[in-house]
């Protein structure tokens, strides 16, 4: 095949693939997974067995990287062409055959989704269609583990971390909000580079805790910023602990972490010494289920437990922590976000709800 015949056919399935603009993170995720995709016998996005979220990962993966792999080829094929390297542009040209012929197969069955397309419009996922048995969404939920722990749960955490643990602080943070663990370490955001989560003592009765969600697709979803007050007297020693490091900083302070995963190591040992009858191992993300639960115990399901999750409806929260396992957070003051979430579907869910008990009750002729 001639260079220029490659060329057209890698131009073409570039063109097809959408461009993305994701976090760094979940860039190195995405990339990840498309080499281990890549080392399969077939490059395709669907296995038997998987969960849907692994097979819609896997199926981003696809698209994201495939697009970056041919942008990348196609430019070294051409600037080798400029320079009159003819070796180099033969190596190019190879790999975008190799690519090209594993591709384009896995895209023919995974087509990425059309510009200005709605997801509710397209046709069931390959996922949804397959036949036999598979994990569902959700079966590994943190909010099916939080009927397992005891109500005092995060006190006994507390008591039992050592007053100098550096990640005392992020603790508190999380005790006290449903901040994704994330959102602690400083780096770029959809609204500028953080810091980590902010706290300010506005007056001896009020602190506000400002997170910046690490998941807004540029501002596309989510919500950009989310402040959480809370009465620091009242809200329990979590609270009283941030509001002591505050005044002694002169009113405001950041709580941060290097590592994510350094933090979450250090909460499961320390859960093991605190809770060692709980069969549950303690991650940030038992923490923000449980402070969505508590919210939705406090203020109820809808806007505020959106914004304070950092969504950007109030549709998500139902895949959180339930309304049961929550207790009402005492020094919840309230919340606030420059962006107000979509709400109506708690509303809309608790009618239908309403709507089925009573034709269950109504008596039949």
């Amino acid at each position: 095949m001639k260079i220029l015949e490659i060329l057209v056919r890698a131009q073409t399935c570039y063109g097809g693939l959408p461009e993305r603009s994701v976090s760094e993170q979940t860039m190195l995720t995405y990339r990840r997974t498309f080499l281990r995709m890549w080392r399969e016998p077939v490059l395709d996005p669907l296995r038997p067995g998987d969960a849907r979220d692994t097979y819609e990962g896997r199926r981003a993966a696809l698209h994201t990287v495939s697009r970056i792999l041919l942008e990348d080829f196609i430019d070294r094929c051409v600037k080798a062409g400029e320079r009159n390297d003819i070796a180099a542009v033969q190596h190019a040209a190879a790999v975008l055959v190799r690519l090209l012929d594993r591709i384009t197969p896995a895209l023919a069955l995974d087509p990425p989704l059309l510009p200005d397309a709605s997801p509710w419009e397209m046709p069931a996922s390959r996922w949804q269609m397959c036949d036999g048995s598979r994990p569902q969404r959700g079966e590994g939920s943190k909010k099916l583990l939080l009927p397992l722990l005891p109500r005092d749960w995060r006190e006994r955490m507390w008591t039992a971390a050592p007053t100098d643990w550096p990640y005392l602080s992020a603790m508190a943070v999380h005790i006290l909000t449903p901040a994704r663990p994330e959102e602690l370490v400083p780096g770029e955001r959809p609204t500028g580079w953080s810091s980590g989560v902010e706290v300010e003592l506005l007056s001896p009765g009020r602190m506000a805790i400002r997170i910046n969600p690490v998941k807004s697709h540029d501002g596309e979803y989510g919500i950009p910023d989310v402040g959480i007050h809370v009465d620091p007297v009242a809200a329990g020693d979590a609270a009283l602990h941030l509001a002591r490091l505050c005044n002694a900083a002169g009113g405001m302070m950041v709580v941060s972490i290097s590592s994510k995963n350094a933090m979450r190591k250090a909460l499961e040992r320390l859960g093991k010494r605190a809770l060692p009858e709980v069969p549950v191992t303690i991650t940030p993300y038992v923490f923000r289920h449980q402070a969505i639960a508590d919210l939705k115990a406090t203020v109820g399901a809808g806007g505020d437990v959106a914004v304070a999750a950092g969504h950007c409806t109030d549709r998500t929260q139902s895949h959180y922590g339930r309304v049961e396992h929550g207790r009402k957070s005492k020094g919840f003051i309230g919340v606030k976000s420059s962006r107000k979430p979509q709400v109506g579907n708690v509303e809309r869910g608790a009618e239908l709800a309403a709507n089925r008990r009573a034709r269950k009750r109504r008596p039949t002729s």
